[in-house]
């Protein structure tokens, strides 16, 4: 791989039945750059087209701090010129984020998306029209590090990514997900869920499945 991490080839990927996919997951090791890319993309995707993006968490405690948690490397690399703040919707329940030049005021900015927690999924339902501009979805450290894992996470991740996949007159509307994680365990979660446990090998760099495509990749200059 180049010297930091560069999402074009998996992107630009479809799933094993030759269809667009709805996850697209990213493995490589600490520091890689992959989500500095993937946080790039979704800044410049809103600045660009006005496409609003969810940042997913595990547990509602997460979202507290998630501007800094999110930008603050973003915007010193990138986006100079821009500042994000938060502010708390539903009791805390969701965040809505917002971006504006840094040097707004400071309850200034556009909305450019929402960071939720799947451990809030029955909640989240309830706002499901809140979420109908979403156009992406990033999922950061989805394997947890300690094993911490939501109870039945994966069909509270299902459900979150439904909340905000319908609405804007369509009953689904695709709404891509970009996984990131260090290599973990083979077994958590979600590589159990979609067949991944099963098929990855050491060698495996791209694999392809029912709605997903897959990354495992190794960056040099990160060790």
């Amino acid at each position: 791989m180049s010297e930091y991490y560069d999402g074009t080839k998996l992107l630009s990927m479809l799933d094993i039945n030759g269809d667009k996919p709805e996850i697209y997951i990213c493995t490589t090791n600490r520091s890689g750059g992959k989500t500095t890319y993937f946080g790039r993309l979704l800044v410049r995707r809103f600045l660009k087209y006005g496409e609003k993006f969810a940042l997913l968490y595990r547990f509602n405690y997460e979202l507290d701090d998630v501007a800094d948690k999110f930008f603050k490397d973003l915007g010193c690399l990138f986006f100079q010129d821009k500042a994000m703040r938060t502010e708390r919707r539903a009791s805390g329940i969701y965040h809505e984020l917002f971006l504006q030049d840094s040097d707004e005021e400071e309850k200034g900015g556009v909305s450019c998306g929402y960071a939720i927690s799947i451990n809030s999924a029955d909640q989240i339902k309830k706002y499901s029209h809140l979420f109908s501009d979403v156009k992406a979805i990033l999922f950061d450290e989805f394997q947890s590090e300690t094993n911490h894992y939501c109870a039945n996470e994966v069909t509270k991740f299902q459900s979150v990514h439904t909340s905000i996949a319908r609405g804007q007159g369509e009953q689904v509307r695709h709404v891509p997900v970009f996984m990131l994680s260090n290599p973990v365990t083979l077994l958590n979660p979600y590589y159990v869920a979609l067949g991944i446990a099963s098929r990855l090998r050491s060698d495996t760099q791209f694999l392809r499945g029912h709605g997903f495509v897959m990354e495992q990749g190794y960056v040099e200059s990160a060790d």
